[in-house]
């Protein structure tokens, strides 16, 4: 009769082996959201899109992160694994089944080389340069070709380890990706640019494998771009591939291209590069989800302002900006501070330059309050205190409650002794339903 303890005994012993066994290859993948459904699976053993039987393997992502910085922790994790070859497969980027086993057999070949497949810009020409003479041209990608590349993404990328470890004992203090835009009058350098420059600067290759064809799916539609000879069955994917991206997809897919540039993180960067413009500097504080043109859009909650920052921490030079705009922003601020802001929002405007304030007029409130029948009175208490039942606001939108109530004279009274010269009370603004609010300009005078 079998021995119950000695099965289990055997069980543990191969479990024990098996957690010595480094990864062969490690799948990194960065993430815009770690909630969103990427288009592939190539986590675990089971219910994999691409062929790995038989070799050991691990995987890693990273997500809410720029993709430089993402693709930086990445290669950290990947150095640390101990793996032979790390394999970059962006998360709207779809391998072949036999994806990793064809970059695999060129890279093994080629040990002084990363090896990457064929992916499409989306609705454009391949993700693969090459250069001729002076030239910088897309290349002919059809399958049955290994060639040399001037540049590529990295979606579709067989990395050997000992090339990260080099690139990282060559110059330690530099990333191995970066991404600018528009910084110091560098235009647009992507990661992979980064990437790459510092590659080919060590003598290494960059190989494509044109047996390698990608899709560039858009994760929301199921549409994709590739080649045009690709055949579907050799794909698979955690959500349906659905039909090509066609011109009509375009301004949509580029709108989103655009809104995920990084932005600079610095206040005081963005100032230097329209000075340089020749433009007027003005804030728009606390800006909520209302972004506005010619503006820098300052707000300490809101992901999708300029500068994510609290008004408090403004720290720029005396008479420096042309105009500064806080609309229903103040009399969400505890009112023993507002002094010390507007002190020193004072500080840094221009002479004969203005702060321009919009908020509710509480005066005005109240005595509509009084002569309010009961129906409308809900609505007017909202506007006192502030929108603090989120259920009817619209999504995205950043609200808190009223702290403090203002009306214009009292208002114009505290601006005059921060030091404003002249204190303009405009007409009200359209007022939100049942609300009424006042706009006040005041203007800094020697």
């Amino acid at each position: 009769m079998w021995s119950k303890e000695k099965i289990l005994k055997t069980l543990h012993e191969i479990k024990e082996e098996a957690d010595t066994i480094k990864p062969y290859v490690i799948i990194c993948q960065p993430r815009r959201d770690l909630n969103e459904i990427p288009a592939q699976n190539f986590n675990g053993y089971e219910g994999l899109h691409i062929d790995l039987l038989g070799y050991s393997h691990a995987f890693c992502d990273i997500g809410g992160e720029s993709v430089d910085v993402a693709r930086n922790y990445l290669i950290e994790r990947a150095i640390e694994s101990d793996a032979k070859y790390l394999l970059f497969v962006g998360e709207d980027t779809v391998l072949p089944h036999n994806g990793f086993l064809k970059l695999h057999e060129i890279a093994e070949k080629n040990l002084d080389a990363i090896v990457v497949g064929v992916y499409y810009i989306k609705l454009s020409s391949p993700m693969i340069m090459v250069k001729k003479d002076n030239y910088i041209v897309p290349a002919n990608v059809d399958p049955g070709q290994v060639y040399e590349a001037w540049q590529t993404g990295l979606d579709a990328a067989l990395i050997p380890i000992n090339i990260l470890k080099k690139m990282k004992e060559n110059e330690p203090e530099l990333p191995f990706t970066c991404i600018a835009n528009n910084i110091e009058g560098i235009p647009f350098i992507g990661e992979d640019n980064f990437f790459v420059y510092r590659l080919r600067k060590m003598g290494y290759k960059l190989l494509v494998n044109t047996d390698v064809q990608c899709l560039h799916i858009d994760l929301a539609t199921g549409k994709y771009t590739a080649h045009p000879d690709i055949k579907l069955e050799n794909y698979a994917t955690n959500i349906p591939i659905t039909v090509p991206l066609i011109w009509k997809d375009k301004k949509y897919i580029d709108q989103r291209w655009i809104n995920r540039l990084p932005k600079s993180n610095s206040l005081k960067e963005i100032i230097e590069k329209l000075k340089l413009e020749n433009k007027e500097i003005k804030l728009n504080l606390g800006s909520g989800g209302e972004k506005l043109q010619e503006y820098i859009n300052i707000d300490k909650n809101d992901p999708a302002a300029d500068i994510k920052m609290d008004a408090f921490d403004i720290n720029l030079p005396e008479e420096s900006i042309d105009e500064i705009l806080a609309s229903h922003f103040i009399e969400h601020i505890n009112p023993y501070k507002v002094n010390i802001l507007l002190f020193s929002l004072f500080k840094i405007l221009k002479y004969e330059s203005k702060l321009i304030l919009e908020l509710p007029d509480l005066e005005k409130l109240c005595k509509a309050f009084i002569d309010a029948k009961d129906k409308d009175r809900n609505m007017l208490t909202l506007c006192i205190y502030g929108a603090t039942d989120t259920s009817n606001i619209p999504q995205g939108s950043l609200v808190s409650p009223h702290l403090w109530g203002y009306y214009p004279e009292n208002l114009k009274q505290i601006l005059i002794s921060t030091g404003f010269k002249e204190v303009l009370i405009k007409e009200e603004k359209i007022p939100h339903p049942g609300g009424f609010n006042f706009r006040i300009e005041a203007i800094k005078r020697k």
